[in-house]
């Protein structure tokens, strides 16, 4: 079992000025926080991604589909569909969950 405290990894976020930090990399799956300051298009990805909201709000497209978002709200995309957070609010914080630890977004480049 594992434990981590989402208030600490927030602060390391901050602390580091980064927007995204691991939380588990497993072989069976990858948990990463991250934070969306600003609109940032996604890029589809091999395996399906969970994003839990743990603060801020915004809108969010998945595939042909648009979703007011905010705390506690959990959005799901299927490999392969294009996905953005957008017109936000107040600044996105998320847990995000990929079904298999290759496709995290830490190993993706600009």
């Amino acid at each position: 079992m594992s434990h981590v405290s989402t208030a600490d990894l927030i602060a390391q976020l901050e602390q580091d000025d980064e927007n995204y930090t691991e939380v588990l990399s497993e072989d069976s799956m990858s948990v990463e926080l991250g934070r969306y300051p600003n609109p940032e298009p996604k890029h589809p990805h091999k395996e399906d991604e969970l994003y839990f909201v743990i603060s801020g709000s915004g809108m969010a497209a998945v595939g042909d589909e648009t979703y007011p978002i905010e705390e506690g709200d959990v959005v799901y995309v299927e490999q392969g569909v294009e996905h953005d957070f957008f017109d936000i609010d107040e600044e996105l914080t998320a847990l995000i969950v990929f079904t298999d630890s290759e496709d995290s977004v830490l190993d993706q480049s600009p």
